[in-house]
């Protein structure tokens, strides 16, 4: 009687721990599925070229090519969230309705603008016509866990030449919260500041900044910083991006510096890098 009782709880417990781990391999497929869910990029897409006239110019294309997250896990909604303030400042609506309401905007700016001041006589009608494009994409080159989200941005409304601008939103992968520039640096961030400028500074064969800027005229309208949106999490390091105008005139193009993640030990009050 009690071998049968025996083999009858052995044959429970065996039964129990079968059911547990199919429980728990279903649960790790489910948790997967989710994070598989949560990290799957879709784009979506405004374009418009329109004429204004039965001429030639007035005319402008717009672009704008955004990606974000699909899915309705939570994880999917609070990136989808941040890419919303980042790009427009607005969360109330999707991603899809919030780009076609932007893009629909500049459209109707630049009707307004082109329709107001063109001239068919005028012999320099090229510079009516209008051009902005758009693109959204995460960086082939985000650090392992995050999402880099680049926002780059190229436009001509007339003049000698147009105008690009790039930024960037770090996002954690795991709860798709931003990562700050406070939160990354804390009260190092004048060391980093430090160090940003003498990497430039290397980078274009120079000693000094005061050499560089007399050479390049780079450091010639503003010094460095450091803000939530111009620094890429790499996987090698992180990139610091200054626009044209920002430091240096529009000759010098974008200015980059990259740091590497051995160069900011100490530095660096996030623990970003596993």
């Amino acid at each position: 009687m009690k071998n049968k009782l025996f083999v009858f709880i052995a044959t429970l417990l065996l039964v129990s721990c079968w059911d547990t781990k199919n429980t728990k391999q279903n649960e790790d497929s489910e948790d997967s599925t989710k994070c598989s869910e949560a990290l799957q990029f879709t784009t979506c897409n405004y374009i418009k070229k329109k004429k204004l006239s039965n001429g030639e110019y007035p005319k402008y294309d717009i672009s704008i090519k955004v990606q974000y997250i699909e899915g309705e896990s939570e994880v999917a909604q609070t990136i989808n969230k941040q890419l919303a303030t980042f790009l427009y400042g607005d969360t109330s609506m999707s991603i899809e309705k919030a780009n076609t309401c932007f893009g629909d905007s500049v459209a109707q700016n630049y009707e307004k603008e082109l329709t107001e001041f063109y001239e068919p006589d005028n012999e320099y009608q090229e510079t009516f016509a209008y051009e902005y494009t758009q693109k959204d994409t995460v960086s082939p080159a985000s650090l392992d866990g995050y999402i880099c989200y680049v926002n780059r941005i190229e436009s001509y409304t007339g003049g000698a030449h147009g105008g690009a601008y790039e930024s960037y939103i770090n996002l954690c992968k795991e709860t798709g919260q931003m990562i700050t520039a406070k939160e990354l640096f804390g009260e190092h961030q004048d060391d980093v500041l430090k160090l940003i400028k003498d990497q430039i500074v290397k980078d274009n064969d120079c000693k000094t900044a005061a050499e560089l800027e007399e050479k390049r005229s780079i450091f010639a309208l503003g010094d460095v910083y450091i803000t939530d949106n111009n620094f890429q999490l790499q996987k090698d390091g992180i990139l610091f991006c200054y626009n044209p105008y920002e430091i240096a005139p529009w000759s010098e193009g974008f200015i980059f510096a990259k740091l590497t993640y051995k160069q900011l030990e100490g530095l660096m009050v996030k623990n970003i890098v596993k």
